[in-house]
């Protein structure tokens, strides 16, 4: 009796140490994997690295439930609610853009991208790129190569671009409608890969920049003496689309 006792507390003592040592779920296209372990990174790819003709440059890997991400987001919305306020009776037009964004912003999947490269050939030959991921839940997005580019921001109305080989960023402009709170001597780029540029597109300060396959390009809002708002606006617009899942 004491012996089977003894076993008991064996096993469940052994369950309760492996899940403090290590619980791990990633979901992946909304496929949910589960280990009970520490894994690295080509362990959680190589079941489904074959799978499809995955973009590489463009598959990110995010941490998710992050609540700080949220806190963002609502008081990204909140500031934008009080510039529609503003615009609605004596700029319709532009009040009506602030509107679309709003909506837009609000049906964006958030988790927080983790600065590790996704490429499984590169993770079995390169130890230093095949990480462990530790206890926690993770999003990974595998994606073909998509030949869009989203343009987004102080414009009339979020539009998905057909993606110029060698193009300058300030090529997808053309035909775009920019409010009138537009920053219009600058564009910001969110690469595919996770990196953030600032590309100049006046005629005056103008420099070639290319745009990735599945990326994000952000026209802020303009900063003013009289409209500091902005700069806060942009940055958490930024923070946000950064770390977008879709």
């Amino acid at each position: 009796m004491k012996r089977t006792v003894l076993m008991c507390l064996l096993l469940t003592s052994n369950l309760v140490f492996n899940n403090v040592i290590a619980s791990v779920t990633v979901v992946v296209n909304k496929e949910q994997y589960e280990f009970t372990h520490e894994p690295r990174l080509v362990e959680v790819l190589a079941p489904i690295a074959d799978q499809g003709k995955w973009y590489w440059p463009g598959s990110a890997l995010y941490r998710a439930d992050d609540i700080q991400l949220e806190k963002t987001r609502e008081s990204l919305l909140d500031n934008i609610f009080t510039l529609i306020k503003r615009y609605r009776t004596e700029q319709p037009k532009t009040a009506r853009s602030l509107e679309q964004l709003r909506a837009t912003i609000s049906s964006w999947i958030l988790a927080r991208r983790l600065p590790v490269k996704i490429d499984y050939d590169l993770a079995r030959i390169v130890a230093s790129e095949n990480p462990r991921l530790p206890n926690g839940k993770y999003i990974l997005k595998l994606t073909p190569r998509m030949d869009t580019v989203q343009l987004f921001g102080a414009i009339n109305g979020t539009v998905n671009l057909l993606h110029r080989a060698h193009a300058d960023v300030s090529e997808y402009m053309t035909g775009q409608q920019l409010t009138n709170l537009a920053d219009k001597d600058r564009i910001i780029i969110l690469q595919a890969d996770g990196r953030e540029i600032t590309a100049p597109v006046a005629y005056w300060n103008k420099t070639h920049q290319e745009v990735m396959p599945s990326s994000q390009i952000f026209v802020p809002f303009k900063k003013t003496l009289f409209q500091s708002e902005f700069d806060t606006i942009n940055q958490q617009i930024m923070t946000l689309a950064l770390n977008r899942v879709r």
